[in-house]
């Protein structure tokens, strides 16, 4: 079963997996190499270990203004052919039969907006495991009110996310600054909506600006230990390695990642083009950046001592050697620092 949607069979695994204090990773794609990477870095991190299965979310966002994932899956600017797209890939890829037997696919909508993305809930019903339903712009009691009402409509269709505080653009609001969720909020949030998950702004909250970044252990500990291992994180690309490692025993379930897995490949893709460049461009072409001032002479040797091939030109290049295998490797660290090395398989 590598894709895993029905509900109640979604919610006995992440019981499981909290009971074994793993934080189960969830990456964000937006197209589809992203999404083969993701797949690829799962496949090697169950065979590495020799487990039948290795269960991951893959999410994609829709109109959630922070990014919109759905819309930029596809070259077409929309959201409906993205939703199409990105359904398509899972089925395809994660068939019985497929390439990626052994991983169990959660597919995820992250930041599922109120009214804008209705069309999802209702048609993504039999593809979602999990929903994020954020009212996190709305205030607090009116979060509250209409997570309740999302839960009691759809809590057999899909395991629900709740995010607990109002989170403000650029983490300024009337109020002042962004605080962080507070045991006795989570608490209340948690019992008047009957989440599943609740996301916690933990001081990671991607809204937040880089220098207000730091994840506070001490308050995921004091909110776990009251609503228990239902609190998913947002914003933790920005972690420490220390960091990432501290999460399952903080009581994390779920940990939403996205961002470094663009930020990695960008830089990583444009280290392999200036290393070939002389296997891209022409010598003509390199003369004229040089004089331009954009490279410094050192680059004309690889004109001397390179052609232009189509072999380092092409997507199967760009594909195959540099974007899928980074990504994948960057999920296989991932899934270690959150402890699936100490999942077993039946024997």
């Amino acid at each position: 079963m590598p894709i895993l949607t029905n509900a109640e069979q979604v919610r006995a695994l992440l019981k499981k997996m909290q009971s074994a204090k793993i934080a189960v990773p969830c990456f964000c794609s937006e197209n589809t190499y992203t999404t083969e990477g993701i797949l690829t870095g799962a496949t090697k991190v169950a065979e590495s270990l020799g487990l039948d299965s290795v269960p991951v979310y893959i999410a994609v966002t829709a109109n959630y203004s922070g990014r919109q994932q759905l819309k930029n899956y596809t070259s077409l600017d929309s959201i409906e052919e993205g939703f199409l797209a990105f359904r398509s890939d899972l089925e395809r890829l994660a068939r019985d039969d497929g390439p990626f037997p052994k991983v169990l696919v959660l597919p995820n909508l992250d930041h599922g907006q109120p009214d804008s993305d209705d069309f999802l809930f209702t048609g993504g019903k039999g593809f979602w495991a999990c929903v994020m339903y954020d009212c996190s712009k709305l205030p607090l009691e009116e979060n509250r009110n209409r997570t309740a009402e999302f839960v009691k409509k759809y809590r057999k269709d899909y395991v629900i996310e709740g995010c607990v505080d109002e989170i403000y653009d650029r983490g300024q609001g009337p109020a002042g600054p962004m605080r962080l969720t507070q045991p006795e909020q989570a608490e209340l949030f948690f019992r008047e909506t009957n989440v599943d998950l609740i996301v916690a702004n933990l001081g990671t909250e991607h809204r937040a600006t880089k220098a207000d970044l730091k994840y506070h252990s001490d308050l995921a500990r004091k909110i776990t230990s009251i609503v228990g291992p239902r609190v998913v994180l947002h914003g933790t690309s920005s972690l420490s390695k220390n960091d990432l490692t501290s999460l399952r025993r903080d009581g994390i379930a779920k940990v939403n990642i996205w961002t470094i897995l663009e930020t990695d490949l960008a830089q990583k893709m444009l280290q392999f083009q200036i290393k070939d460049i002389g296997k891209v461009l022409s010598k003509e072409q390199i003369q004229s950046l040089v004089e331009q001032g954009w490279l410094g002479k050192k680059a004309l040797e690889h004109s001397k001592a390179n052609n232009p091939s189509l072999g380092y030109m092409t997507e199967v290049y760009r594909r195959g050697k540099i974007k899928v295998p980074v990504v994948a490797e960057l999920v296989e660290e991932y899934f270690m620092v959150f402890g699936y090395g100490d999942l077993k398989s039946p024997a």
